[in-house]
């Protein structure tokens, strides 16, 4: 293949990915979404039950995901789940629910190591970010990505759940502030 040919490939897929983008809101109502999830999980952190009750509320938080981006991607104008030949929206919403293979890691913690299994949420969820980097062109996702899970350890084995899922808020506050940020200067 010619370097010619090379280029306007690329160029295709530029454009491709920048009407995901504009489109989709560079994923922020999922964003949104899990602020609102993370601060449940803040609360069954915060109650006073077994570790596994807590982590049997905290699991069932993700139930929420997709009723919460849905209802954050009308009050945003994203069409997050629009019908599209678009490659990069499949991929998207692929990388979106490559998340949910990866709870099968949190199930396992969950009975297993039950006192661990906020923090891989946690580790699990900042991981999945990382693809979005290249789909929506944004460094936060990938400083944030690394940012989360690292984080997410230190700060749960030094301080505990509270404050690793405190942390894990303020991440996805800053990240959605970011987003705001880029989608702004489109």
């Amino acid at each position: 293949m010619d370097s010619m040919k090379i280029t306007e490939n690329l160029e295709a897929l530029n454009v491709l990915k920048k009407d995901s983008q504009r489109a989709q809101k560079r994923g922020l109502p999922f964003m949104m979404a899990s602020v609102v999830i993370w601060g449940m999980i803040l609360g069954t952190q915060l109650l006073d039950k077994t570790v596994s009750a807590k982590n049997f509320y905290a699991f069932a938080c993700s139930a929420m995901l997709m009723p919460l981006a849905f209802a954050f991607s009308k009050l945003i104008r994203a069409d997050v789940f629009r019908k599209s030949k678009n490659p990069i929206d499949q991929l998207g919403f692929l990388c979106t629910m490559n998340q949910m293979l990866y709870l099968v890691i949190v199930m396992w913690a969950f009975s297993q190591k039950p006192e661990a299994m906020v923090m891989l949420y946690a580790m699990v969820f900042g991981a999945h970010l990382l693809p979005f980097g290249w789909v929506y062109d944004s460094k936060a996702y990938y400083v944030f990505a690394v940012a989360d899970c690292i984080g997410a350890m230190v700060i749960r084995l030094a301080f505990g759940n509270v404050a690793m899922v405190g942390f894990i808020i303020c991440m996805q506050i800053a990240l959605y502030v970011l987003l705001f940020q880029e989608i702004r200067r489109e």
